[in-house]
């Protein structure tokens, strides 16, 4: 299944590349495994002092990634199929929103709680 990604750029200098891409991996390749494997190739910026805040979204908010967590938190069952976040005719895409080095877990509960987090 192909699965297109992109990320907003976190500085001037950050937009030098385009930053969306395709990658490919089993429909029945859970978030979470798709999640990890982004985090692994290291496709998120990081910046200095290391308090990047990420959120991910396809439909809806999906996750908060912070550079300083050492794993996502999910606002979604992380196991489900990453075929199950697909639009109709659109394949999968996913956004990850740079949020700036706002406090993750406020941003977080923000989104939990079905508000949009103050940048």
């Amino acid at each position: 299944m192909m699965i297109h990604v992109d990320r907003d750029s976190v500085a001037m200098g950050d937009d030098v590349l385009p930053h969306a891409e395709t990658i490919e991996m089993p429909p029945e390749t859970s978030l979470a495994d798709v999640v990890a494997h982004l985090r692994e190739r290291h496709y998120l910026a990081t910046i200095a002092g290391g308090r990047a805040t990420w959120i991910l979204v396809a439909d809806r908010p999906l996750a908060v990634v912070a550079q300083q967590w050492n794993e996502p938190r999910f606002l979604v069952d992380a196991s489900r199929p990453i075929s199950s976040f697909g639009v109709e005719g659109r394949g999968v895409s996913l956004m990850f929103r740079y949020w700036k080095q706002h406090d993750p877990d406020a941003v977080l509960e923000e989104l939990a709680a079905g508000r949009k987090p103050s940048r």
